[in-house]
């Protein structure tokens, strides 16, 4: 991590137990996201299932990071990897039959992927360096990640069997993370700290026309999820002086709070009908997965830890 970056969470949240990064206890598979790398989770990284009936996500109720899955309800929730490695990150297939996440169970973060009932286990990338957030196309073709590989985090792109990996942001001066592709395949949105701060970038799927679509400063915004429709992006701020969830255009213009709540909110995944939007929250005490209505709405807890 920048010094800068964890100067300014330690400013931002030095009055409450934090939550937004894969474990309190283990370091995050790979550096230089704004999606709060080094803050403790006890449930996040919620998911949704192409056909909307399941959520995956990261949990450390077994004692490290795993991944888990339950109805979008919140019932029948179980552990697909049962590993003592950290997990996290889950990423469905477009066609609902796989879930990519990563893993550090071969000593450093890797991209894996398993069947949607934890079996056929695969390491994709193979690499020395830590790999993490994967994000599946829309065609099921392509697979992008972060990666350390080149002594910063940069998105990188590789088929689905882990050939061809390649650089696509190709930004040797900051980090790039948390890759997030558009409902028809052709952008990729993504956080950037190249303009000194963390802001959402957007970008071709080829890695061309990067462009800054928050320019908020001295704000932190990370962490994006496309509307369905490919028309809005959710994303985490700190804006307002703790993580919310906030929606915009796909062009920058019209962002607002949906979350508006005193406590750490992020993670936002839209369900596939485009109706809701799960989330992590510590609004209880620890963090937590909840649903709201994609205005903001109705917002409950799934999960419930002891």
């Amino acid at each position: 991590m920048k010094k800068y970056f964890i100067l300014l969470l330690v400013i931002v949240f030095a009055a409450s137990i934090l939550f937004m990064g894969i474990s309190c206890t283990e370091e995050k598979p790979y550096e230089g996201q704004a999606g709060l790398a080094d803050i403790p989770v006890d449930e996040g990284d919620p998911f949704w299932s192409p056909d909307g009936k399941m959520i995956a996500f990261t949990s450390h109720r077994d004692g490290n990071g795993e991944i888990y899955i339950m109805n979008a309800d919140g019932t029948g929730q179980s552990n697909l990897t049962n590993n003592l490695a950290h997990e996290g990150d889950p990423f469905w297939s477009p066609d609902g039959k796989m879930i990519a996440f990563e893993s550090n169970r071969d000593g450093n973060g890797e991209i894996y992927i398993m069947n949607a009932d934890g079996t056929g286990l695969i390491n994709l990338t193979g690499n020395l360096a830590d790999d993490g957030n994967p994000s599946w196309s829309p065609d099921g073709k392509m697979i992008t990640f972060n990666s350390h590989r080149e002594g910063i985090t940069e998105i990188y792109i590789m088929n689905a069997d882990g050939t061809e990996q390649a650089n696509l942001t190709n930004n040797p001066g900051a980090d790039d993370s948390d890759p997030s592709w558009s409902p028809d395949g052709k952008m990729i949105a993504f956080e950037s700290n190249r303009d000194g701060n963390w802001e959402i970038y957007i970008m071709n799927a080829d890695g061309t026309e990067q462009a800054n679509l928050t320019n908020n400063s001295p704000g932190v915004d990370g962490t994006t999820f496309w509307s369905p429709d490919g028309e809005m992006i959710t994303f985490n701020s700190t804006r307002d002086g703790n993580w919310e969830i906030y929606i915009m255009n796909v062009d920058g213009t019209e962002q607002a709070n949906l979350t508006n709540n005193p406590a750490d909110d992020g993670f936002p995944s839209w369900s596939p009908d485009g109706k809701m939007i799960a989330f992590q929250s510590v609004r209880d005490g620890n963090s937590e997965i909840y649903i709201m209505n994609a205005d903001g709405t109705g917002q409950r807890k799934l999960t419930q830890l002891q």
